[in-house]
C-alpha cells in the first residue's frame, strides 16, 4: 500500500471531540491537533458537523485516511453501546464519504467499520488502549495516567507490553485502571463527604452546586479557557464566581464565608480527589512492583503527577510526538499508530 499522505486521528468523546492530522513534511510528518467541546446528547445530530468544523481547523482533506477511537457510546444519548458505536460509524462516513476508516480496537488493531459494528464493545472506550500501546514503544515499563475532564485511565505497562487487566469500562472500574473522577465535570459530592468548616467539619452538599473544574479554577491551577463545560449555575468563568459555587457546597455564600473558608474546601476537596486517584496507582503497584515511574497526560496532568509522587513514583516526560502537557494523547497516538502502520519496511 502506498504510504499516506495524512493521517487524521479521532478521539471521539461524549463532551469533547479530539483530533490531530499527520501530514508529510520535508522533515517528517507535521502535526495540528484541535479539541471542540461537544456534548452529544443534547444534540447527537450536530456530531457529524462538529467533525466537518474539527477537521477543517487542521487542514484535513478528502483523501485523509482516519484512524478512530471513541468513549461516546456511553452517552445517555444511547440505551446500549452497540447503538453508540453504531451512531459514530453512521456519523463519520456522512461526515467523510469519500474517506476510509480504521477503527482501533482494546486488543491493539485496527478493524474496519463493518467489523466494529460487529463487535462494538471491541472498539467501544479504546482510546486508552491507543495510548498506552504507542507510549509503550518508547517507555517500556510506566503507568500511563491520562486524566481528562471526566475520567481518568490509568494504564500499566511492564517491559514494552500495556498489562492492563480489564478491557471493557466495567471490567476497568473494577481493576482500578479507570477511575472516574475529572479535572472538570466531576461533582464535588463524588470526592468527598465532608469538608471543614469554622473550626470543624461539615457535611456536603449533594445537589450539583459545584464541580471539580470551580475547585481547580479557584486554586489557579486551571485557566479559565480550558474551563469547556456550562458552570452548575451559568456563572462566568472567574476564580470570584467559583468560589461562590464552592461556598454553596455548604450550604452557605461568600457573604458568609472568607477566602481562608473557601480555600479550605477547595484544598481539601483537590486533596481527596489525589487520594482517589493514589489510591487505585498503589493497587495497579501491587500487580506490578517492577513499575517505578508515571507518564502524565490530559487536562489533569497536574492532578496525576501530584497523586504519583505521594507514591515516591517518578515522573517521566511523555514522548515529544504526543504534545505538551499530551491534552489529545488518544487522538495522536491512534494516528501515529496508524501513520507508522502503512509505511514500507525498510
Amino acid at each position: 500500500m502506498t504510504p499516506p499522505s495524512a493521517v487524521v486521528g479521532w478521539d471521539i468523546g461524549g463532551v469533547n471531540t479530539k483530533v490531530v492530522r499527520l501530514e508529510s513534511g520535508p522533515n517528517g510528518p507535521v502535526q495540528r491537533s484541535a479539541s471542540l467541546p461537544f456534548e452529544i446528547k443534547y444534540d447527537p445530530a450536530a456530531l457529524v458537523t462538529t467533525m466537518r468544523q474539527a477537521a477543517r481547523s487542521i487542514g484535513g482533506g478528502a483523501e485523509d485516511l482516519h484512524a478512530v477511537t471513541m468513549t461516546a457510546e456511553l452517552s445517555q444519548a444511547f440505551r446500549t453501546k452497540r447503538e453508540g458505536v453504531g451512531f459514530i460509524l453512521d456519523a463519520l462516513n456522512a461526515a467523510f464519504p469519500d474517506s476510509r476508516f480504521h477503527i482501533y480496537d482494546v486488543a491493539g488493531s485496527f478493524v474496519g467499520p463493518a467489523k466494529a459494528r460487529e463487535l462494538p464493545l471491541a472498539v467501544a472506550a479504546a482510546n486508552w488502549s491507543a495510548t498506552a500501546a504507542w507510549l509503550a514503544r518508547s517507555t517500556p515499563t510506566a503507568i500511563l495516567i491520562d486524566i481528562g475532564t471526566t475520567s481518568a485511565d490509568l494504564i500499566p505497562i511492564v517491559n514494552g507490553r500495556v498489562v492492563a487487566q480489564g478491557r471493557t469500562d466495567p471490567e476497568r472500574l473494577l481493576s482500578g485502571e479507570l477511575v472516574y473522577t475529572g479535572t472538570l465535570r466531576t461533582p464535588v459530592e463524588a470526592v468527598a463527604h465532608r469538608v471543614p468548616l469554622w473550626g470543624g467539619i461539615a457535611g456536603v452538599a449533594g445537589d450539583g452546586f459545584a464541580i471539580m473544574g470551580d475547585v481547580y479554577l479557584w486554586l489557579g491551577q486551571l485557566r479559565p479557557e480550558d474551563y469547556s463545560c456550562p458552570t452548575p449555575d451559568g456563572g462566568p468563568l472567574t476564580r470570584q464566581s467559583a468560589g461562590e459555587r464552592l461556598a454553596r457546597v455548604v450550604c452557605g455564600d461568600r457573604d458568609m464565608l472568607d477566602e481562608a473558608a473557601v480555600d479550605a474546601i477547595a484544598e481539601t476537596l483537590a486533596s481527596a480527589q489525589r487520594e482517589m486517584l493514589a489510591g487505585s496507582i498503589a493497587r495497579i503497584l501491587d500487580r506490578w512492583p517492577l513499575i517505578d515511574g508515571v507518564v502524565v497526560a490530559g487536562l489533569g496532568d497536574f492532578i496525576g503527577a501530584e497523586a504519583a509522587r505521594t507514591l515516591g513514583l517518578r515522573i517521566i516526560p511523555p514522548p515529544p510526538a504526543l504534545g505538551q502537557p499530551a491534552r489529545h494523547a488518544p487522538a495522536a497516538a491512534v494516528a501515529w499508530l496508524l501513520w507508522d502502520s502503512l509505511q514500507p519496511s525498510l
